[in-house]
């Protein structure tokens, strides 16, 4: 793969959507979280903002074929997501859509897009860095901004909030599927799933993430859901709907700019599948 093919800055949109209540609290469901301030539109999960840039996200596309030349596609690399205002249950958000950098890894390149929503006064609410991840030997080098760190603090290991054992259900990414609009086969077929190589359908990777999020709320926003401005994660292997998703969160302390970040990890089956979690939220009043 050449990574100096894949074309950066071609911006697509503005997309417009709305922040249906009815969505919002499907969504929540979608993830298993009963919350009643998601049902009863008082808040909205921290991560249902990949819903409404889903289309946008959709018109990128994968690189093109000359950049993934001997590399096999692959999925939902890594998201970054920070929300600069509140997200309300009604509100409409503009979405634009431009590739923005790409990270070359053993792994091989992850593709990042770059996801501005606007309201409909042009302030900026959600921003988010969602990458696909293309394997295989890549040449060609970095391209693009340095991407924010969000890499696991190891000396944060001694200072551990707790761990959360949140379970799935067998019917896990068609619930997902429906509240999300991610219907790729992948998630929704055995076979389609055994025909890359899988033993059974998998979660998507912002479902498993969505799910962590309720740990992430308890352990380290107090149960407040608004009070988190950032989440930002590495997918590094699938959960399987009908297994548990382990999620343990520690303490790394205040952030220069006025926040407290948290790292997360979440297991399941035996094998780590979200890591470098980084999670930031307002200190506590």
């Amino acid at each position: 793969m050449d990574t100096s093919k894949v074309p950066l800055g071609e911006p697509s949109g503005p997309f417009l959507n709305y922040c249906d209540p009815g969505e919002i609290a499907a969504f929540a469901l979608a993830i298993n979280d009963d919350n009643p301030l998601y049902r009863d539109g008082r808040a909205v999960p921290p991560t249902y903002p990949v819903v409404p840039v889903f289309d946008a996200m959709r018109t990128m596309g994968q690189p093109p074929p000359e950049a993934m030349e001997g590399g096999r596609s692959g999925g939902h690399g890594e998201h970054d997501l920070y929300i600069r205002r509140p997200v309300s249950p009604g509100m409409a958000l503009h979405t634009t859509a431009d590739r923005y950098a790409v990270v070359v890894s053993k792994a091989g390149m992850n593709v990042f897009t770059r996801l501005m929503s606007v309201d409909d006064d042009g302030q900026l609410v959600i921003e988010q860095y969602w990458s696909v991840i293309v394997t295989g030997e890549a040449a060609g080098g970095n391209q693009g901004p340095e991407m924010p760190d969000h890499t696991f603090p190891e000396q944060a290991r001694a200072r551990k909030v707790g761990t959360m054992s949140l379970p799935t259900t067998h019917d896990q990414t068609f619930r997902y599927a429906g509240a999300s609009g991610d219907r790729s086969s992948i998630h929704v077929s055995d076979q389609a799933a055994i025909g890359i190589g899988r033993p059974r359908k998998f979660n998507q990777g912002a479902c498993s993430l969505g799910i962590a999020s309720r740990a992430l709320v308890a352990l380290a926003a107090g149960g407040e859901p608004g009070r988190i401005k950032r989440i930002a994660v590495r997918f590094s292997r699938y959960a399987y709907p009908g297994d548990d998703i382990d999620v343990s969160v520690y303490d790394v302390g205040p952030t220069a700019y006025g926040l407290h970040a948290y790292a997360f990890e979440a297991a399941s089956s035996g094998n780590t599948v979200l890591k470098n979690g980084w999670v930031e939220v307002t200190p506590a009043t």
